[in-house]
């Protein structure tokens, strides 16, 4: 008996690798010629919690579900049909495995479901059939409403495995998950829901991602086969540009599954960065050939790529095919550089106007369409785009210098020397500031002299003064203020 009181003990701790002990005793009593009372029971009742936890951790459950099966007794039905109808983790499946798992034959649960309703009969010490209902209602917006999380948290202090399963719930006075790694460093299960929790935690600030990745990596280490973990993983060294090691995470899980379309994604966007354009052309021709999912993401990708090894004609197509499915700056920002290439400037300022219309903050954009303007030889329509860019730039600069100043907080908060990682983003905003300040006073510069030369000679003395004050450009500036003076009324 004090066996089963361990394995009961477990199970209320939770953890994944506690409820596979649990389960390792209940299965050793339950198997004994006279099994003890209760074996059987917490045979089930672990099988179908860890089988939960890898839909939870994005692990592959198909074969714990189906013990699970196996092992229930008839007054446990109820529990196993009502888990059925549990979803788990989709961040880790490709589109077309979430559109099977939460596609139309799977529409939102009605507060009066049977299978949930019956549920309500078990009392409240029945962990299993609790922990299947709060999943249940997790899942589902209409039925988390209603649910009081503080009372609940209150009611299961005691029960780690509760608490985790609340804390993982998304809602207001839900727990921390990252309190029960704390009191037990078993709890392994939390490194992916904490790592979110701290991107969460910096909406509008800068994310620590050397920290979120650590947390990833941590978690990846612990569940190797949790696909969730590993896109995770690799979405967030992308977003970090360590680029080696994204398109590492994402091979991994393309391994597993060779077609899954946002791994093959990222994996293209890796390559991009890491310049290796034919290995990009040839990811992005593959989901192009996938179909249904991430075309315009492949169009734009292998028309930024092409671009790049000067392919403009086939860049040409791919970019005009991106823009069919995106809207955003990005892409017309290509698609003027490629027409640009291509010698069709008409074509190129019109993108370029586009990409600084959906984002007034593109600054390179509207940089662009003044000069291809000056190659028209419309230098009347030049002077405004060089002023609006000249005021972009001055915007552009002084929000890279408050990020900047922002993670370099975050770096003193965390109370250690900025890491290599750490290092390279300051010396990048602080590159980037730079840059978009010496760009203000070319913009002022090239604004100046399309003034100048359509007779708006105080408009031009306004801008030069501005590139004078910039040291790169202060003599080439000062000798054309010089000879904007002479210019007549």
């Amino acid at each position: 008996m004090a066996e089963i009181a361990k394995a009961d003990a477990l199970v209320r701790q939770g953890c994944y690798t506690c409820l596979k002990e649990a389960r390792a005793i209940y299965d050793k009593h339950a198997a004994a010629k006279v099994p003890i009372p209760g074996a059987r029971e917490g045979q089930f009742d672990a099988a179908l919690l860890i089988a939960l936890r890898e839909k939870e951790l994005g692990i592959p459950a198909d074969e714990s579900f189906t013990q699970a099966r196996r092992l229930v007794l008839p007054p446990r039905q109820i529990v196993l049909d009502a888990a059925e109808l549990i979803i788990g983790d989709t961040t880790g499946l490709d589109p077309e495995q979430r559109a099977l798992v939460t596609g139309r034959n799977r529409p939102p649960l009605e507060p009066d479901n049977p299978k949930r309703r019956a549920l309500e009969a078990f009392p409240q010490t029945d962990l299993a059939a609790k922990y299947v209902a709060l999943s249940i209602d997790c899942e589902q917006q209409k039925l988390i409403e209603s649910v009081d999380m503080k009372a609940l948290t209150t009611a299961y202090a005691g029960s780690p495995l509760m608490q985790f399963r609340l804390s993982t719930c998304g809602r207001p006075a839900a727990p921390n998950t990252g309190t029960l790694r704390q009191s037990n460093p078993r709890w392994t299960d939390t490194f992916y829901w904490e790592a979110r929790n701290e991107m969460v935690a910096s909406l509008g600030q800068a994310i620590d991602l050397s920290k979120v990745i650590g947390l990833y990596a941590q978690g990846r280490e612990a569940f190797p086969s949790s696909l969730m973990l590993t896109m995770a993983w690799a979405s967030a060294n992308l977003a970090a540009e360590e680029f080696e090691s994204a398109l590492s995470g994402f091979e991994d899980v393309l391994t597993v599954y060779p077609t899954h379309r946002d791994a093959m994604n990222g994996k293209m966007q890796a390559q991009s960065y890491l310049l290796r354009h034919q290995d990009a052309i040839a990811s992005a021709t593959r989901l192009l050939e996938l179909g249904t999912w991430n075309i315009p993401d492949a169009n734009y990708w292998r028309a930024w790529n092409r671009y790049q090894i000067k392919e403009y004609e086939s860049a040409w197509v791919d970019v005009e095919n991106a823009i069919k499915g995106l809207s955003n700056a990005r892409v017309y920002m290509l698609a003027g550089l490629i027409a640009y290439a291509r010698k069709d400037l008409p074509i190129a300022v019109a993108r370029f106007d586009t990409a600084f219309k959906v984002d007034p903050s593109a600054c390179d954009a509207v940089w662009m369409s003044g000069l291809v303007s000056i190659d028209q030889d419309e230098l009347a329509v030049a002077g405004p785009k060089f002023t609006r860019g000249m005021t972009c730039f001055v915007s552009a600069a002084s929000g890279l210098r408050q990020e900047r100043a922002r993670l370099d907080m975050m770096i003193q908060k965390r109370g250690t020397p900025p890491n290599a990682r750490d290092q390279r983003n300051l010396d990048r905003l602080w590159r980037d500031a730079e840059t978009a300040e010496l760009k203000s006073a070319q913009s002022a510069f090239n604004g100046a002299q399309c003034y100048a030369r359509t007779g708006g000679k105080g408009l031009a003395l306004n801008l030069i003064d501005v590139a004078i004050a910039h040291p790169e450009m202060r003599e080439k500036a000062t000798a054309l203020k010089a000879l904007i003076e002479k210019l007549p009324d």
